[in-house]
């Protein structure tokens, strides 16, 4: 697994159901390593961590160890992307249509980024998201790398689904080499993705206990 690579970087710093094709989409890959991430720096908060090679961005969930089956709580997202890559986005139900969208992309070469909730009911650009809510923990940009994470409330269960607590959870992603035209709007749009890719995992790699998981909120937020 090659992931050494970003390691200095986090010393400084801290979409569809089968795959399918068209003129707009590639077939979703299905490859890539999982394992479990645990941080130093963030007091020892762990991670299910996704990495797929060195142009894709690497992602990172948390969640609190007494997270109940179809029930809502907090988890934290965290995007560790090349700089070549203008937005990134994460699927929490594994596909683009129907679940809450997390899509995250630098504002400009200050570290700063900016995050969107969003929703799709069909193949077309997704709108803005009212049933969940991101809140900016961090985000930095050194000279090879832009990284945000944020914690979402509402992104742990949507209508009557949910993340699976108790075996694998089928996640999506997607980013775009294509610039993002209005950086700083987080309501505006972006441009169709470049590359898209699909993920299950059990969740037990990113589950910490509460007490940590709301400490490490609370002093990151």
């Amino acid at each position: 697994m090659r992931i050494a690579a970003l390691v200095p970087f986090l010393s400084v710093s801290a979409f569809a159901a089968p795959a399918e094709s068209d003129a707009h989409h590639d077939k979703r890959q299905a490859y890539g390593v999982t394992s479990k991430y645990c941080s130093t720096a963030s007091g020892g908060l762990c991670y299910l961590q996704y990495y797929v090679s060195q142009t894709a961005p690497t992602y990172r969930v948390a969640l609190p160890s007494d997270a109940a089956q179809n029930s809502a709580y907090d988890v934290v997202l965290q995007v560790i992307a090349p700089n070549s890559l203008t937005w990134a986005g994460f699927a929490w139900g594994g596909s683009m249509i129907q679940n809450p969208l997390t899509v995250v992309w630098p504002n400009g070469n200050s570290g700063q980024a900016t995050t969107s909730s969003r929703w799709a009911n069909s193949r077309s650009q997704p709108t803005v998201y009212s049933g969940a809510t991101l809140k900016s923990l961090s985000s930095s940009r050194n000279g090879t790398h832009w990284s945000v994470e944020v914690v979402c409330t509402g992104c742990s269960k949507w209508n009557n689904k949910g993340l699976n607590v108790n075996g694998p959870t089928t996640f999506s992603w997607a980013f775009s080499t294509t610039a993002v035209q209005n950086p700083g709007n987080s309501a505006g749009n972006f441009p169709v993705h470049t590359s898209s890719g699909v993920f299950s995992q059990p969740l037990d790699y990113g589950k910490n206990a509460k007490t940590l998981f709301t400490n490490y909120i609370n002093k990151k937020g």
